[in-house]
């Protein structure tokens, strides 16, 4: 079984379809490769410097790269890809009043690297599966080409639909075989996990951009690590998808009631007594009408 590869003229409904039945899909020549080169060689002289892991889940031939948005200004560009976020749309919008980023790295996997334990990226959050509700939705752009050797992420197709007492196997993934530029989407209960790179001299380089639902604590912590001057000067889409965004009603407030963005730009507090931070278009302290809540 292979992973399902479309165009970026496929239709909101047809990647809909696809999710729903194997909860992953590829997204063919989804950035101009002009852009990929530009983020590699801006995350390049801290590659170089980055130790590999010392561990299983990291891998010991494998260097993680944290905090691209001080390092690498074209970061923003996938984060915020239209397509990525018409996928999230899909998957975390009908859960949450807004999404955010919940982790972003560059995972770069070198020669002699073994496979990543299998897991699901909503193992942080207690959840039982199966669900409706995605809790998560990760996407990894290809900034080299993934080959069947040298370490393609393995993805279980369809294993979001499965309980909690099924165990992943190995012979049951497939290879997320796809050329740089290209990137591939699955859902937090997806079971997947790095590849084995059994190449003499290629490292296998991706950017990885999770998301998740707007009311939950993010796995990276953005607070700490971007200035208030670094927020202000990115574009509000971005700022807000890192979490400087209130979940209405009422979660994330800043002072005087005031969204995270407001205190950001400028906002004095004790200036005002405050509002009513509902959701849009309800009358009262409930979650918005078109926020599913089971």
């Amino acid at each position: 079984m292979a992973i399902e590869t479309i165009e970026t003229t496929a239709t909101s409904s047809d990647i809909e379809a696809i999710l729903a039945r194997d909860g992953c899909v590829i997204v063919r020549d989804a950035i101009d490769l002009a852009a990929g080169d530009r983020l590699v060689g801006e995350i390049a002289p801290y590659l170089v410097q980055k130790p590999c892991g010392t561990g299983e889940f990291v891998g010991y031939h494998t260097k993680r790269l944290h905090s691209l948005f001080n390092k690498a200004p074209t970061t923003g560009t996938f984060v915020t890809h239209p397509k990525v976020l018409e996928i999230m749309d899909l998957t975390l919008g009908p859960w949450c009043d807004s999404y955010q980023l919940n982790s972003n790295s560059i995972t770069a996997i070198g020669p002699e690297e073994t496979p990543q334990p299998l897991h699901r990226d909503d193992l942080l959050y207690p959840g039982a599966h199966p669900t409706p509700r995605n809790m998560c939705c990760t996407a990894f752009w290809a900034l080299t080409d993934f080959t069947e050797k040298n370490g393609a992420t393995r993805i279980i197709p369809g294993s979001h639909l499965w309980d909690d007492e099924r165990v992943p196997r190995e012979d049951e993934t497939v290879g997320a075989v796809m050329e740089k530029g290209s990137f591939c989407v699955f859902l937090g209960a997806t079971y997947h996990g790095g590849g084995r790179n059994i190449t003499a001299d290629q490292w296998r380089v991706a950017m990885f951009a999770g998301y998740s639902l707007g009311w939950l604590r993010q796995e990276q912590n953005w607070y700490l690590s971007l200035s208030a001057d670094e927020v202000r000067a990115m574009p509000e889409k971005l700022a807000r998808l890192l979490g400087f965004n209130l979940h209405k009603p009422f979660l994330g407030w800043v002072q005087d009631f005031q969204d995270p963005l407001d205190v950001i730009r400028g906002y004095k507090e004790l200036s005002s007594g405050g509002s009513d931070l509902y959701a849009d278009g309800a009358e009262r302290p409930v979650q918005g009408k078109r926020v599913r809540t089971a």
